[in-house]
């Protein structure tokens, strides 16, 4: 199974190779989220179980038969793993963006319709992150012919390859409680949504832009807020706007 499960620090090493860290990365998001962001000087990591995406988190059928098949595991041991993995992945929290050095009008459609980006480099985000978080892109997989790599961050590093035109960049953090032995808390469920992590937003940001065609009061609004909380990042309005030239 060599091939198919590896540390996760050795593979997204591997993975990474020539990513370049300087390249754009964008957050779509909802206006009270972004007034959450930063009046409390944080970003919103979401639970892995939340998302509308059942295949969160899973492997492909090529990958479950090399690990069901493998040697020494029997029927116990994968009903374990996947009560295991369904209990993690309520304690795995992710936080997702576009990669892009422009923007992107399905993002826009998509995830903020009302909303606002952010915007920043991929190195940026790394140095915020606790010591306990991934940051990598999103590889796209067929789940019906690939194999997956295995383990227990990578998973949530792999989608299915309809995926493919929301060019995703992920941090994830797995943060399961432990008992007084020191081991997992099978036992303790998560009550909480997701974990707002604390950011040093004027360090992060490097643009702060309004939702296309969005109102004057609005941007007005924007701009009032991100200097009431300290910030001098950039509020723009969208390239998206503007009036069409029809002769």
């Amino acid at each position: 199974m060599g091939q198919y499960t590896m540390a996760a620090n050795e593979f997204l090493k591997r993975y990474l190779g020539d990513h370049s860290r300087q390249t754009s990365i964008w957050r779509y998001m909802d206006l009270s989220r972004f007034l959450k962001m930063v009046h409390g000087g944080s970003l919103w990591f979401s639970r892995a179980d939340e998302f509308d995406d059942v295949f969160e988190g899973s492997i492909s059928e090529t990958t479950r038969q090399v690990v069901k098949y493998g040697p020494d595991v029997t029927p116990e041991m994968i009903e374990h793993f996947n009560r295991l993995h369904l209990w993690r992945k309520q304690w795995t929290f992710v936080s997702c963006w576009h990669q892009s050095e422009r923007e992107n009008a399905l993002m826009w459609s998509a995830y903020a319709r009302q909303g606002v980006a952010i915007r920043t480099t991929y190195a940026k985000l790394s140095e915020q992150l606790p010591s306990n978080a991934f940051l990598a892109p999103v590889m796209y997989r067929d789940f019906a012919k690939e194999p997956v790599p295995e383990g227990t961050q990578i998973r949530y590093f792999v989608k299915r390859h309809y995926f493919k035109d929301e060019q995703e960049v992920r941090a994830v953090v797995i943060d399961a409680p432990a008992n007084e032995q020191g081991t997992e808390d099978l036992q303790k469920s998560n009550p909480d949504l997701g974990r707002a992590i604390s950011m040093q937003l004027s360090s992060l940001l490097d643009s702060i832009i309004c939702r296309p065609f969005a109102p004057k009061d609005e941007i007005d609004m924007i701009k009032a807020v991100t200097r009431s909380a300290g910030l001098a990042t950039p509020v723009v309005e969208s390239e998206l706007s503007g009036a069409p030239i029809l002769n």
